[in-house]
């Protein structure tokens, strides 16, 4: 596919804005339905760091569009395989109650340099496409490895899949991000910047695999994951501590 290059119109950044929001409100409304269900302490503090982490998000968003009009955000350095682990409440809020969510991370650090916010935006879009393909309960697999200094990401699904049709539409580099489409113009909006690839591989009936293929940096400036990702990574350690002491018996 075509990468392209420049900056983005000011107009399409601010629908995609637009776009990362609806997924943002999306995760607070499905973790707020699945607080009603049967949970175990873990799921429920789980649920609600989702809730806040997209609280959050959707303040800096709303900031960001306030304040900037040409969609160019600062690149930072960041560690992919933790920052990634920051997100997982999110992702499984998002996909909803009767989707499974398995995160399959490597054990390496994959450093890069990007917009961390940007990358967030296409995950989650990516995340939301893949449940809402899901016709029946199913499962949604994210992938993370380092190959040749190269950082491969896979979303997968059960889901129907896309027709040659859809296919051919979703690759195409014009088709911007609607209402209710897939807003894979969003995803290649951060592949371009980010200098990646960006692949979709789909049957009818039989699921779609996307993957995201970005540069590994050999060395970060500081050698530390985000700072944001590393607290909220330790916020939900924190939560689950909690969890368990609660669930300890007491003696006398």
């Amino acid at each position: 596919m075509h990468i392209g290059t420049g900056h983005q119109d000011p107009g399409t950044s601010a629908r995609e804005g637009i776009h990362d929001l609806r997924n943002l409100f999306s995760v607070v409304a499905s973790a707020r339905h699945m607080l009603d269900d049967p949970l175990t302490t873990e799921r429920r503090a789980l649920l609600l760091d989702a809730i806040e982490d997209a609280a959050e998000r959707g303040g800096r968003l709303t900031t960001t569009l306030l304040a900037r009009s040409d969609g160019a955000g600062a690149t930072e350095d960041l560690e992919v395989n933790g920052h990634l682990a920051g997100l997982e409440p999110l992702m499984r809020a998002l996909a909803g109650r009767h989707v499974e969510v398995v995160l399959d991370r490597t054990s390496k650090r994959l450093p890069a340099k990007f917009e961390a916010a940007a990358f967030d935006a296409a995950i989650l879009e990516l995340v939301a496409n893949a449940s809402a393909s899901l016709v029946t309960p199913g499962k949604i697999w994210i992938r993370i490895k380092g190959i040749n200094n190269r950082i491969w990401i896979a979303i997968a699904d059960t889901g129907r899949g896309l027709t040659l049709c859809e296919l051919h539409r979703a690759l195409q580099g014009n088709v911007a991000p609607a209402a209710n489409g897939t807003g894979l113009g969003r995803v290649r909006h951060f592949v371009r910047a980010a200098h990646g690839r960006f692949r979709i591989r789909s049957r009818a009936g039989h699921g779609t695999v996307v993957s995201l293929i970005l540069p590994m940096v050999l060395k970060v400036a500081v050698d530390k994951p985000c700072s944001v990702a590393t607290s909220r990574v330790r916020r939900i350690s924190k939560r689950k501590e909690t969890a368990n002491d609660k669930r300890q018996p007491t003696t006398a």
